[in-house]
């Protein structure tokens, strides 16, 4: 039965998974059960980039995926246009109250009925700081939505959304190589994390103060950051630095 208990044990599970094959297996199972026939779990980034970049699980019909990249309607979706204008699950047949809908849309509508695509629910994803996403579910053309799964499906979308957030990061703290700091450096980075200017900094470790410059802007060139709060949160984060150096 659809409800919230389903709900909630979609939950306890996709805090379990340690894969994006998990992930997408979870997702089947649920699209299916919930009464749809598609589903895509994605981030709004570049179309090209692959898995382990952005979010980007479906299973759209392979001639509509292809259809959809290779005329580049991803620029005029309907679908992801609305997304931005709403924080909660709009059914794609009411998607003239998020946005002003023309004939592109309506072209892009029209081209996924044809290759099996109908009506649909998309629940948006916001993330402050992150590319915007969204989980959206799909009936084959000609099928009606499962309105009373909505309810549901507004919270699996947001907790496979947070789940596929959570296997991304991983994946990128895994792929980060760690960068390297010589032994000056690190002792100059100490110095700015107690709040000592440059000029501090090579009276105390009796450098010139050049010196100190230069050693803070080739450990910022590593980390490919501007600031130097930034290059000590990164020192911080890598294990380079514990924050009980900088007291």
């Amino acid at each position: 039965m659809i409800d919230f208990r389903y709900a909630q044990n979609f939950i306890e599970q996709s805090r379990l998974v340690t894969g994006f094959d998990e992930l997408q297996s979870l997702l089947d199972a649920a699209a299916s059960d919930m009464g749809f026939d598609n589903y895509a779990l994605i981030q709004h980034v570049d179309i090209g980039r692959k898995r382990g970049a952005a979010i980007w699980l479906e299973n759209y019909p392979s001639c509509w995926a292809d259809l959809f990249v290779r005329r580049k309607m991803f620029k005029d979706d309907p679908i992801l246009l609305a997304s931005q204008n709403s924080l909660t699950g709009f059914r794609w047949d009411e998607i003239g109250k998020f946005i002003q809908v023309n004939n592109t849309h309506r072209s892009i509508f029209e081209a996924a009925a044809r290759e099996g695509i109908g009506n649909g629910f998309t629940i948006p994803a916001h993330i402050p700081g992150e590319a915007n996403g969204s989980c959206n579910f799909a009936v084959r053309t000609g099928k009606s939505l499962p309105d009373k799964a909505l309810p549901v499906a507004q919270l699996v979308g947001c907790y496979a959304f947070e789940a596929g957030r959570r296997l991304l990061q991983e994946d990128t703290a895994r792929q980060r190589p760690r960068r390297k700091l010589t032994g000056r450096q690190l002792d100059c980075l100490i110095l700015v994390g107690r709040g000592k200017s440059n000029w501090e900094i090579s009276r105390i470790l009796g450098l010139k103060e050049d010196t100190v410059t230069e050693y803070l802007d080739n450990a910022r060139r590593s980390y490919h950051v501007e600031r130097r709060v930034q290059l000590l949160v990164r020192a911080v984060y890598d294990g380079h630095l514990e924050l009980a150096d900088l007291l």
